[in-house]
């Protein structure tokens, strides 16, 4: 039997083999399982993206998120998506804390997000805070919300 390899989060600005992995989770998650149409979930941005993959079980790409700068010193967080069989283990709230991490490290005051409504406990969670009106984004409910981060 082959040894499972460490679970690994690894990051990509624009194209390669990240985004092609986190292209794969979000197919699967938003356009096969909540059946966001092509157009919607491919919005022209990925290749101006950092691009965040949880890899498990010697690389196999479980869980993604995106992000980009909005404004000064805040960045957008997007595309966060899980696998179905491997949600409710951690992976996203883990590369949530890095890129919350790395968003310090960068001195980005601000991380902002559109949850689907669903998923608004989850970012509570990690500290974010609702605001705004429920909108529907490809059909779905979202809510905007942010989170303000500590500078040292």
């Amino acid at each position: 039997m082959e040894k499972q390899g460490r679970p690994v989060i690894a990051s990509q600005f624009g194209t390669g083999r990240v985004l092609t992995d986190a292209m794969t989770i979000r197919r699967k998650v938003f356009m096969i399982e909540e059946n966001v149409s092509e157009k919607d979930e491919i919005d022209g941005r990925d290749d101006r993206c950092l691009h965040y993959v949880f890899y498990v079980d010697n690389w196999y790409p479980v869980s993604t998120a995106r992000i980009y700068l909005i404004g000064k010193n805040v960045w957008h967080i997007g595309r966060v998506a899980t696998l179905k069989t491997f949600r409710g283990r951690g992976y996203a709230r883990q590369i949530l804390k890095r890129i919350e991490k790395n968003a310090e490290s960068k001195n980005i005051k601000k991380l902002e997000l559109e949850a689907q409504v669903h998923a608004i406990s989850f970012y509570e969670s990690l500290g974010y805070e609702a605001f705004g009106n429920i909108f529907l984004d490809a059909g779905i409910q979202h809510r905007r919300m942010e989170k303000l981060l500590k500078q040292f």
